[in-house]
């Protein structure tokens, strides 16, 4: 756990006293297909929706079908649903609803909806570094809990790699006692000559009192693949081995090696109902300790019930077969119901 908060200190510190870099300036142009032209600069485009920042409005979150051509003279990567990867600026093709990408070796004309992630590739260090943190508390004075949560994911992507640090801490304080849950992961992505597949690298923590988990710790390695990749939904899984070493009140210290099975589902609809669905599940078989099986689940969902009402769900659980009967599973669910004007 120490480890890893001096690693997020670190990459926090660095955002801060990194000297500045010339920045991306304003001149992109999107044009929809009403014929509206919007400038500003392209800060990603994922999940369906491009984000351009400009001066007079902030930044827009444009849906991609909605958009007939780009126009940019700084370098992206664009990465397409066949598990392509192609590096240049972007211009307007010979017609709407085409990309022309202008790389070092002659220009390539890419489908519209094939295209899936659009990414400025940034040249210093700062740059390509992204840090989201959130944090929450709620108190029930009936039952006396009350739950503290924290949450990070910090980022860095270039051409090959993607690298990413995220976080969970939970702390529950009720009446009878005080309990906390943490899980950090470390995970990197290779990219592959092969279209969809990828290598990762991945380190761990997580300590759960529910569980009677005072550490585990865990380090592994294995092979992952797009399965489906558009503008509406995404699909990958992984798989691979790791090593854990482990410390429970009950058994103390162990090692293990097991094998890891991990899925990422994510849909997205901006049009009435609109959706926006997140599902990751890990399954870790043992391969040292016979019958062991432990799995990760986390749920995300916000749904419009009717025009503008929205039911917003948050869900994740931990299970270990091996633990003690009253220990076996632990999980937190959160929901609430959103009204958008």
């Amino acid at each position: 756990m120490k480890q890893i908060r001096i690693l997020t200190l670190a990459l926090l510190l660095a955002l801060v006293t990194s000297p500045p870099v010339l920045a991306h300036l304003k001149t992109d142009t999107v044009t929809l297909y009403n014929g509206d032209r919007l400038t500003g600069e392209i800060k990603q485009l994922y999940g369906g929706l491009l984000n351009l920042k400009t001066d007079s409005m902030g930044t827009v979150k444009i849906e991609w079908q909605e958009i007939a051509n780009v126009s940019s003279e700084y370098f992206y990567e664009v990465r397409t649903s066949d598990g392509g990867r192609f590096f240049g600026s972007v211009d307007s093709a010979g017609r709407p609803g085409q990309m022309r990408v202008q790389e070092e070796g002659g220009t390539r004309d890419l489908e519209w909806l094939e295209v899936v992630e659009l990414r400025p590739v940034e040249e210093s260090f700062i740059g390509r570094l992204e840090v989201y943190l959130a944090g929450g508390y709620s108190y029930t004075k009936a039952s006396g809990v009350g739950q503290i949560s924290f949450t990070s994911n910090v980022s860095y992507e270039d051409e090959y790699t993607r690298t990413v640090l995220d976080g969970r801490t939970i702390i529950t304080d009720t009446n009878e006692e005080t309990t906390s849950s943490n899980r950090y992961d470390l995970n990197r992505a290779v990219w592959t000559d092969r279209a969809r597949y990828f290598r990762i690298l991945g380190a761990g923590y997580e300590d759960n009192d529910e569980l009677g988990l005072e550490h585990r710790i865990n380090v592994g390695a294995g092979l992952g693949r797009y399965f489906l990749d558009t503008h509406k939904t995404r699909l990958l899984a992984s798989s691979g081995l790791q090593v854990i070493t482990e410390k429970s009140a009950d058994s103390g210290e162990d090692q293990d090696v097991e094998m890891f099975i991990s899925t990422d589902y994510a849909a997205w609809r901006f049009n009435t109902p609109e959706l926006d669905l997140g599902v990751s599940f890990d399954l870790y078989p043992s391969l040292s300790d016979s019958g062991r099986v432990r799995t990760d689940l986390d749920i995300r969902l916000r749904w419009e019930i009717v025009e503008d009402l929205f039911l917003d769900l948050t869900a994740w659980s931990s299970t270990d077969n091996k633990a003690e009967s009253d220990r076996e599973i632990d999980y937190g669910v959160t929901t609430g119901v959103g009204w958008q004007l």
